[in-house]
C-alpha cells in the first residue's frame, strides 16, 4: 500500500505541475489554447504538434471508453438474454450513445445525469463496505467467495516496495493516466 500510495502521489504531483506549467504559460502569453501557447512561445510552423497530440489523446482515450463500455453493454445485454456481439455491442454503443454526446455543443443538459453517476458511486461504495464489513468475501467461509473462480481471487504477496518496480506497477501508472485524462477533459 505504501509503495502504491507514494507511486499515485508522485504522478499526481507530476500531473498537478504540468497542468500549473500550462497555467503559466498561457498567462504569461495571452494564450486561450495549447496550440496559441506555443504559438506564441515556439512558433507559428510547429504548432500543430500540441493540437495533434490532444487530439491524439482524445482518441485513445475515447476508444479505449468504448471497449471497456462494450464489454459491459455486452454483459449487461447477456444478462438480459440478449447476446451480441463484441462489435455490434462496441458500433452499437458509439454510434446510438457517444456519437450524439460528442455532437452536443452545450454539455449543461447532461448535469442531472452527473447527479446520477454520483449517486451509483455512492451506492457502490456502500454495497462494497456492507458485503466487507459483513464478511461475504471473507476467507475461507465468505457466502459469496465459492462463486470467485480461484484464478479470479486476489493473492497478496510479500514482494512490498520492490513491487513498484515490478511490470504490474504499470497497470496502476496506466489507471492514474487514465484518471490524468479524465481530469485534464474536466477543465
Amino acid at each position: 500500500m505504501i509503495p502504491a500510495a507514494c507511486l499515485i502521489a508522485l504522478i499526481g504531483g507530476l500531473s498537478g505541475y504540468g497542468f500549473s506549467l500550462i497555467g503559466r504559460v498561457c498567462a504569461f502569453t495571452n494564450a486561450t489554447s495549447y496550440r496559441d501557447a506555443w504559438e506564441k512561445s515556439i512558433n507559428k510552423e510547429t504548432s500543430i504538434i500540441p493540437a495533434a497530440s490532444c487530439t491524439f489523446k482524445t482518441v485513445c482515450a475515447t476508444l479505449a471508453y468504448s471497449m471497456i463500455l462494450a464489454d459491459t453493454f455486452r454483459a449487461i445485454f447477456a444478462t438480459a438474454g440478449l447476446n451480441f456481439s463484441r462489435t455490434n455491442t462496441l458500433l452499437g454503443i458509439t454510434s446510438v450513445v457517444l456519437l450524439p454526446l460528442c455532437l452536443l455543443k452545450n454539455l449543461s443538459s447532461l448535469a442531472p445525469f452527473s447527479l446520477l453517476g454520483i449517486v451509483g458511486m455512492v451506492y457502490t461504495a456502500f454495497a462494497m463496505g456492507l458485503r466487507y464489513f459483513g464478511g461475504a468475501y471473507a476467507a475461507p467461509a465468505g457466502v459469496f467467495l465459492p462463486d470467485i473462480a480461484a484464478s479470479m481471487q486476489p493473492a497478496f504477496g510479500n514482494i512490498g516496495a520492490a513491487g513498484v518496480l515490478s511490470p504490474n506497477a504499470f497497470i496502476l501508472v496506466c489507471m492514474l493516466s487514465t484518471a490524468y485524462m479524465v481530469s485534464n477533459y474536466m477543465y
